[in-house]
């Protein structure tokens, strides 16, 4: 599997049902526009992407594999460890189940954020707007999501300066999530039929955390993203013989956010097409 030379498998990219810039059908298109074969839509603690492409594919013809996904935060004692969980249309009502909490847990957290911003003269006519966005329950909100509203609305070069005047700070630094531990997830995700992987290892780059990988191998994460915006080519050559060393499944991903972010580089870190084969026979797609 790690020789094939086919890489046409996207399978972390992020929506307007979470954090993204694009809609799930701007974010179709644009995927087949830039010939990607498989397709994962995983915003953050969300499955109502599901919802959306279901309504685009009967009136429209799309030749992309989609492969419904999830991007789940966790902790994993002083690491945050996010997991990528593939799924079949048929388990949305346990995946929901499992990530609504969490995903209200991550409103709650940008809730307290905004009674520290709303200190801020510039921002503060448009609490009330940010407040009514976020009664969607249908969406995912975090500090992407503020901030990208902020970008849109404010005179700021790029969202990186709005993180870095907003939200890079102590004040809001103490309004933490409150993350579930990694290996309870894990051991949920699977016990529902998902296929558990390890999204944007960056943290290997300090080579003792590999125990986590491992660790998190034998209690049922089934792959590793080996290619993304983050890992470097070094890094990347490692995961590699990792997969081969403890039998991992290559993952990756643009983990896309959108044109106004660093992760905007849209189908430039597929992993292989048999990687996503291997998912789909898993999970009977």
């Amino acid at each position: 599997m790690i020789g094939c030379s086919q890489r046409n498998a996207d399978l972390h990219t992020h929506s307007t049902v979470s954090d993204g810039q694009l809609s799930v059908g701007l974010l179709l298109k644009k995927s087949q526009e830039k010939n990607i074969r498989y397709l994962s839509i995983t915003d953050h603690e969300n499955t109502n992407q599901v919802k959306e492409y279901r309504k685009l594919f009967s009136p429209f013809s799309f030749e992309i594999k989609v492969i419904p996904g999830v991007e789940v935060s966790t902790k994993h004692l002083d690491q945050e460890i996010h997991l990528l969980a593939y799924y079949s249309e048929n388990l949305v009502k346990e995946v929901e189940e499992i990530v609504q909490p969490l995903r209200e847990e991550k409103k709650n957290r940008v809730m307290r954020i905004l009674e520290v911003l709303k200190k801020d003269r510039k921002l503060e006519n448009y609490m009330e707007a940010i407040t009514y966005l976020m009664s969607d329950v249908s969406k995912t909100f975090n500090r992407m999501y503020v901030a990208r509203f902020v970008y849109d609305n404010l005179p700021f070069c790029s969202i990186e300066d709005v993180f870095k005047k907003y939200f890079d700070n102590d004040d809001v630094n103490k309004s933490e999530s409150v993350y579930p531990k990694t290996e309870e997830v894990i051991r949920k995700l699977n016990s529902i039929g998902c296929f558990v992987g390890i999204a944007h290892p960056d943290f290997l780059k300090d080579w003792r955390k590999v125990k986590y990988i491992k660790y998190f191998a034998e209690i049922g994460v089934r792959g590793i993203e080996v290619f993304h915006p983050l890992i470097d080519e070094n890094l990347s050559l490692f995961l590699l013989k990792l997969c081969q060393e403890i039998n991992l499944i290559p993952l990756g991903g643009s983990d896309f956010h959108g044109y106004d972010t660093k992760r905007r580089e849209l189908g430039e870190f597929n992993t292989f097409d048999s990687s996503a084969e291997a998912i789909m026979e898993f999970l009977c797609l």
